[in-house]
């Protein structure tokens, strides 16, 4: 880092030097490919985890073993988040965003080709395992980075379009992945049709993940030539005045950063908003599959149906995301648009509940296109969220403890509503799912949030 002699204004107050701000501060169209890139791998990525998710009881006969170990194909990826995420964000907040951008990329081509080697035997159980540490190393990192990018790259008007964009990735991977994934195999299938499907589509998407990680290390930057915004160029200048400081020094720094943020009741509201939120479509294409097998299984193909109600959250939580930008940005009122949005997502697990207890498909499949809308909306808006109430805490930083609580939130959630499946049938589950969101959307109303970053924009527009 520069030190404080070497530092260059980034922001220049006042109207004589309105111009000269405007030259400072720019957006580059590279910010888009960027962008594209942590979508497309994210969805291949994602389509993945559907796979092995929705397709339980097929890829448990496949690797001959119980559907509950084939639930911890996605717990094992919340486990190494907990346990990995500290040192592994500690690492990468010295680098700039295109080595996190390198790194998020390379776990994902590892993690792929892992998968590809554990579905071409039947014996490969372990390597799948294996396969999804490091999906869950990409995970660690990718989960930070989309604010990043959007705060490095984006302009004030854009970021909330951007993380949408980046969720979008996510989505659009569970969504073709469920649907697909439901007649890749089918209970019925030869292990020799499951492996020549499986390792067809894995393998592919492999080689495409190596072929962008290639592109990324020979032509990404790694940071605009501009700032995007003025608020990032006040993070700029902040960082270019501090003393270059030692590894020591750095993680002491480190330590009382996430002790703030600890102690921050803002973050901790918006935290646990943000990982109830995010769990609750990772839970839902773990367990789907089951719960409709314990109640729909005299109706016709479960799987097909969990793929195509999986289809349907994934596709309207694109909606959602696309809905937050214009949203946050034209009224700012990021707490209101997170309470509204969770709250609403409560109101469609109670339709889902309704439906399994009258056994009603369409009140399902109704339920999880509602839930992905405001599952979309709600994940965007409490993004950014968290940005607005730490800014100018480094993201990476802000987000240690988002990696932590989503990977807790992931195994408490799908291990406890396993055991109310078997125990107290396919209704529980979604009674757990509810409570939580409603844990969440009560909380917020009544917490006054601050939006630094929103200030710090609005005080220099002022000064101009």
């Amino acid at each position: 880092m520069k030190n404080q002699k070497e530092a260059t204004p980034l922001i220049n107050p006042g109207p004589e030097n309105g111009d000269a701000n405007k030259e400072v501060v720019k957006a580059s169209p590279e910010r888009w490919v960027i962008v594209i890139i942590m979508s497309v791998v994210s969805c291949m990525r994602s389509f993945v985890l559907a796979a092995f998710g929705l397709n339980n009881n097929v890829m448990a006969k496949y690797f001959n073993v119980e559907p509950w170990q084939i639930d911890w194909l996605s717990n094992v990826r919340a486990l190494t988040m907990v346990l990995f995420c500290i040192p592994l964000l500690f690492i990468l907040r010295r680098f700039s965003v295109k080595t996190s951008i390198v790194a998020v990329v390379g776990c994902s081509a590892t993690s792929l080709t892992l998968a590809s080697l554990a579905v071409s035997f039947r014996q490969g159980y372990f390597i799948a395992i294996l396969g999804q540490v490091m999906s869950a190393f990409s995970t660690t990192i990718r989960i930070p980075l989309k604010s990043a990018i959007a705060a490095v790259w984006f302009p004030a008007n854009e970021i909330a379009y951007a993380v949408g964009i980046m969720f979008i990735g996510r989505a659009l991977g569970k969504a073709t992945g469920a649907v697909v994934a439901s007649h890749l195999g089918s209970i019925s299938d030869s292990p020799s049709i499951i492996r020549m499907r499986l390792l067809a589509v894995f393998g592919s998407f492999a080689i495409a993940t190596w072929t962008v990680l290639v592109f990324v290390v020979l032509f990404i930057k790694p940071r605009p030539k501009h700032p995007p915004s003025i608020a990032q160029a006040k993070v700029l200048q902040l960082q270019e005045l501090q003393e270059s400081t030692s590894l020591k020094e750095e993680l002491i720094q480190f330590k009382n950063v996430q002790l703030k943020l600890l102690t921050n009741v803002h973050f901790l509201t918006a935290w646990f908003a943000r990982i109830t939120i995010d769990s609750v479509p990772r839970f839902t294409t773990t367990l789907l599959s089951s719960i409709l097998q314990a109640n729909f299984s005299k109706k016709g193909n479960t799987s097909v149906d969990g793929g195509f109600m999986i289809m349907g959250l994934c596709l309207m939580s694109i909606v959602g995301s696309f809905s937050a930008g214009p949203l946050l940005s034209i009224t700012g009122r990021y707490k209101a648009s997170v309470a509204v949005s969770t709250g609403l997502a409560s109101v469609s697990c109670v339709l889902g509940i309704a439906g399994l207890a009258v056994t009603s498909t369409s009140l399902v499949y109704a339920s999880q296109i509602l839930l992905g809308l405001f599952v979309g909306l709600a994940s965007v808006s409490v993004t950014e969220l968290i940005v607005q109430v730490t800014y100018p805490t480094r993201i990476t930083d802000a987000f240690v403890f988002n990696v932590i609580g989503v990977g807790i939130m992931l195994v408490v959630q799908t291990t406890i509503a396993r055991l109310l499946l078997e125990k107290f049938g396919p209704i529980a589950p979604f009674t757990l799912e509810l409570f939580c969101l409603l844990l969440a959307t009560c909380l917020l109303p009544f917490m006054k949030m601050p939006f630094y970053r929103q200030e710090a924009a609005a005080s220099t527009t002022e000064n101009q």
